[in-house]
């Protein structure tokens, strides 16, 4: 049979008039879930929040709901208690996988935190793992709560919702078991504690925003408090990347902008035992930005070089800015110590920066019994990206969380993903 061309037409016609009046839906894109591994130990418990239950699918072939549920491991088995019936335990495969989950808005407690989504919990290095799956914009709630105080202003707080944005969108996938960890690791993440009104509409007016360098998702990488400058992340970590530059900061209203810490002679030797203490210290290599990279560390049985962020991590201090002095004290006759202040008793053996000459074949001076490491520093944390307290200052002075977010990460697009 043949089909006259006007009747091709007309089919035309009201294929193109159906498609403009009723245009093809576009799907919206999905939300990512996020697996924020929130406890990995061989202890956990889980409780509903006041008089609602919770729902555990995996102890039992349905799913049960329970006020509480505690999980134990120990001597190689994996064990069970239900509604606190601590005398009634049951055994559970190695292989075992839970899902925990409710219906209300004051999520689960887990330990001592409550948590909206779903917990799924297994076995993972004869150790119990707690992964949280919850949606991201959720979970950002809880973030920029947790890692920056609720007082900031709100462009600050945008700020950070968006720097946490985009570093979980960063590591969304990259690991088998989960995507981020619920400490400084990753980002802090304390549950639905950390949620207040105004962190909420921080996290809500920048629904989707996150920062691109070259059409790709940065490192959005932040701290504290850099102590006036940032640094280059090529003089943290292994690689400088373009977006990731030293830049002045205005964190001098931080909490931490400057910080001392001591050390005596008893803990000199507990952190450098092989060295037997430290008898001189000196600094042979800094940044830009005044942090140490390297540090030379002398004591009565030799000596030995340290990057500073190794000496971060052995004195736990706040940030590798910082400034080495030895001194001593006498002791007064009222029983108690004093520094020395005159120039000729003052104690810090620097070996007149003869460091190139063989080290075994000189004279260590006769140590004093009583002395301590002196540090002073600057500022908290790595120091790379955006400083959370330059952040609350920029935003004190009226800038905008675009303005901020372009002054910590050089070069950078904040757009949708």
């Amino acid at each position: 049979m043949s089909t006259s061309p006007r009747g091709n037409a007309g089919w035309a016609i009201i294929f193109v008039a159906t498609f403009f009046i009723s245009p093809l839906k576009v799907k919206a894109a999905k939300e990512p879930v996020m697996r924020v591994l929130i406890g990995n130990e061989y202890k956990a418990n889980f409780r509903a929040d006041g008089n609602k239950s919770i729902f555990v699918k995996g102890i039992s072939p349905q799913k049960k709901s329970i006020k509480s549920l505690k999980l134990i491991y120990t001597n190689g088995y994996l064990k069970y208690s239900i509604n606190n019936r601590n005398n009634e335990w049951t055994e559970l495969p190695k292989d075992f996988n839970l899902i925990i989950k409710n219906n209300h808005k004051r999520g689960i407690w887990f330990e001592n935190r409550r948590y909206a989504g779903e917990l799924r919990v297994s076995l993972n290095n004869n150790k119990i793992q707690t992964i949280n799956y919850i949606k991201l914009e959720k979970y950002l709630k809880s973030v920029v709560g947790s890692e920056m105080p609720k007082e900031f202003p709100l462009a600050a707080l945008q700020a950070q919702a968006i720097a946490a944005r985009t570093y979980a969108l960063k590591l969304l996938g990259n690991n088998k078991s989960f995507d981020v960890q619920s400490t400084e690791a990753s980002q802090v993440y304390l549950g639905l504690e950390a949620e207040t009104p105004k962190i909420n509409r921080a996290v809500r007016s920048t629904n989707l925003l996150a920062l691109f360098y070259d059409n790709k998702l940065i490192n959005a990488v932040f701290h504290s408090s850099s102590g006036g400058k940032t640094e280059d992340s090529g003089k943290v970590w292994k690689y400088q990347l373009p977006y990731l530059k030293s830049v002045v900061d205005y964190d001098q209203n931080s909490t931490k902008y400057r910080w001392s810490a001591e050390f005596n002679s008893e803990e000199l030797v507990e952190t450098f035992p092989d060295l037997g203490g430290v008898t001189s210290i000196q600094v042979t290599k800094r940044s830009n930005s005044n942090r140490v990279l390297k540090i030379l560390v002398y004591g009565p049985h030799g000596r030995k070089t340290f990057s500073g962020k190794e000496l971060r991590k052995k004195f736990k201090l706040l940030s590798t800015k910082f400034e080495p002095d030895l001194k001593f004290y006498e002791f007064q006759k009222e029983n108690n110590f004093s520094e020395i202040n005159n120039s000729q008793n003052r104690f810090n053996l620097d070996f007149d920066n003869r460091m190139d000459n063989d080290f075994s074949s000189r004279p260590l001076p006769e140590i004093p019994k009583d002395y301590f490491l002196f540090l002073q520093g600057s500022g908290a944390g790595h120091g790379v990206g955006m400083s959370q307290w330059g952040a609350r200052e920029m935003a004190e002075r009226g800038s905008s969380f675009q303005k901020i977010l372009k002054h910590y990460y050089s070069g950078v697009q904040i757009k949708k993903y």
